[in-house]
């Protein structure tokens, strides 16, 4: 995650799907684990025409708008959200490390150091720049969550809170990667639960569960949702 991207079509997607399965979960709170790292000079988080998912809750896409327009775009903007916002009383929003970078060399300390009570009865989203670790990463391992961490974060949290890990989808057929990456987290993470995911053909959000009543309300929220956003959704 970069603050350059707060605000793009890709964000508005993300929190609306926290907003949606919060509020279909009966979860209070969103943990937010965004792995943030420094501004570039690509183009990247430009894409800032809202057309699909999250367009439907206009106080969610007037915030961000307000927040592109005056050059907001920071994550720590999302604090004031939930503070005003009336629609989400009653909801707590928890950013671990705030404005701190994250860096490969620090990234054990990071992850050790997310509280106990972030990842109870949470709606937990890791927002790494690339998403889960590659073959081929040169370099930039601090743009990608380790398999084992994820592992770690699932083992850690409790049994009614939801993991939720972002991917950008490279150039592949979408349903086998999504196949391929669930089983690897399977496998890999040792989640004893399927992992179900969403995705607008751009990006893919893979979301872990423990509890079998919280694996189906999900399952419906999520289905529910791509339903009427168009989107990708499923198991397999």
């Amino acid at each position: 995650m970069k603050n350059q991207y707060f605000g793009d079509t890709r964000d508005l997607f993300k929190y609306d799907l926290v907003l949606e399965l919060l509020l279909k979960t009966g979860l209070r709170r969103f943990t937010f684990i965004p792995m943030l790292t420094e501004d570039d000079e690509t183009s990247d988080g430009g894409k800032t025409d809202y057309t699909k998912a999250g367009t439907q809750r206009r106080f969610l896409t007037r915030f961000l708008q307000d927040c592109l327009r005056d050059e907001r775009r920071d994550i720590r903007e999302l604090e004031r959200l939930f503070h005003d916002a009336q629609q989400l009383a009653g909801l707590e929003l928890s950013i671990h490390g705030k404005a701190t970078y994250f860096t490969h060399e620090d990234r054990e300390r990071y992850f050790s150091s997310i509280g106990e009570e972030q990842l109870t009865r949470s709606i937990i989203v890791v927002d790494p720049d690339n998403g889960l670790e590659v073959k081929s990463m040169r370099g930039q391992k601090d743009k990608y969550i380790m398999y084992e961490e994820v592992g770690e974060l699932y083992r850690r949290m409790d049994e009614e809170s939801v993991l939720i890990v972002f991917q950008f989808i490279p150039r592949v057929e979408r349903r086998e990667f999504f196949s391929r990456i669930r089983r690897r987290i399977e496998r890999e993470a040792d989640v004893d639960s399927t992992v179900q995911f969403v995705s607008d053909n751009h990006v893919v959000f893979f979301m872990l569960t423990k509890r079998d009543a919280v694996h189906r309300a999900v399952e419906e929220a999520v289905t529910s949702y791509a339903e009427n956003y168009g989107l990708s959704s499923g198991e397999h």
